[in-house]
């Protein structure tokens, strides 16, 4: 780092090598005092360290000199170097130019001719002092700038994250509960069971999973059937229907929750025929050595929907209707979708159906039975 510069101005060389030696004497080699015999070789010297870099804390001048006076040199030395601080030398008392140089030079004093040598370096001692202290605090302040805009950075940063973390906690959120119980929870804390008088439980299941399974890697097993579930998911959701759980092989989707509706049977039946149709094409072009062949039961009646757990929670169904939507899956056939009577009611005038019979089930004695056709 250069040697910061005292400039002394005067078109008397006498007086500049006076200046030189008594500041040469009081600061020794701390500083390197320069010197020039008219305003505009000032006004170059000055210009050529500014552009080097290298600091001019103070500049002293004398003010009656030929061409640039004193206080015309310090105001235009203010343009370039405004930190710089200034001293003005007169003879005499020039108000109006040392007001000149007050108001347009931020003239830090003026020292009358012939000076007091021992004022001449507090003078400067005392300028210097302030000038150090004064690129102290900037240096801090920009500092302290710098470490602002990184600090206001990073909170727009954690603030962008977090925004991105609540809102992939609440895609979370409705990917495992429907969007209102989804919502109760967020704003209690929990979610209050309700009784529904009508909802269609959807179950699917595959047949010969099990020898599927022993015939591919596992990576693959559950890349295909994530396949199907994921296009069930976007079949569901077309039809206002509500995925609950998938069980193994086993795809479990509910209409008419969480809000009530007249036609989730229809919609249930209508997103059977959508699934049976996307899984005949994906079996036709997936490229597989084997055939996913899948049953399908419905049931319309009354049951139960909530919230279970504390530290995982799950959105389940109980009542009657779940066990007989799965003992018409089990009791179906592939590539058909078993209805029972009541969503039969429901659905015939849409939908043309052949009458199974009762049929007998496990722990749930005869249940008649429909196939849609």
């Amino acid at each position: 780092m250069s040697t910061p510069v005292i400039l002394c101005v005067d078109d008397e060389r006498i007086v500049l090598h006076g200046l030189r030696e008594q500041l040469g004497r009081a600061f020794g080699n701390e500083y390197s005092v320069e010197i020039a015999q008219s305003g505009e070789e000032a006004l170059e010297l000055v210009d050529e360290l500014v552009k080097a870099g290298t600091a001019v804390p103070i500049v002293i001048a004398d003010q009656l000199m030929p061409g640039m006076k004193g206080h015309e040199l310090l105001i235009n030395i203010h343009k370039s170097s405004a930190k710089t601080f200034k001293i003005l030398l007169t003879g005499q008392v020039e108000v109006n130019a040392i007001g000149e140089a007050v108001n347009h030079a931020n003239l830090y004093r003026f020292i009358s001719k012939p000076w007091d040598g021992t004022d001449l370096v507090l003078t400067v001692k005392e300028a210097m002092r302030s000038f150090f202290m004064d690129q102290k605090v900037e240096e801090q302040n920009e500092m302290l700038k710098k470490y602002n805009e990184e600090l206001e950075q990073m909170v727009d940063e954690r603030t962008h994250q977090l925004a991105q973390e609540k809102e992939k906690s609440e895609q979370l959120l409705l990917s495992i509960f429907p969007e209102e119980t989804a919502e109760e929870l967020k704003n209690k804390g929990f979610s209050s069971p309700r009784h529904y008088d009508n909802v269609s439980v959807l179950f699917t299941d595959f047949k010969g999973f099990s020898k599927i399974a022993m015939s591919v890697t596992p990576d693959k097993l559950v890349q295909e059937l994530d396949e199907c579930f994921s296009a069930f998911d976007e079949i569901i959701e077309k039809h206002n229907l509500e995925r609950i759980k998938t069980i193994g092989d086993s795809y479990m989707c509910a209409g008419g929750i969480p809000t009530p509706n007249s036609t989730n049977a229809v919609d249930a039946v209508t997103v059977a025929k959508e699934m049976y149709a996307w899984l005949d094409n994906w079996n036709k072009n997936s490229g597989n050595d084997h055939a996913w062949e899948m049953r399908i039961g419905i049931h319309t009646g009354a049951l139960v929907a909530g919230v279970i757990g504390k530290k995982k929670f799950a959105y389940d169904l109980w009542g009657d209707a779940v066990n007989v939507a799965s003992r018409l899956v089990s009791n179906g056939e592939e590539g058909k979708i078993n209805i029972s009577a009541d969503t039969y009611n429901l659905v015939k005038e849409k939908y043309p159906c052949i009458y199974r019979g009762e049929i007998a089930t496990k722990n749930r004695g005869n249940i008649a039975m429909y196939f849609v056709e």
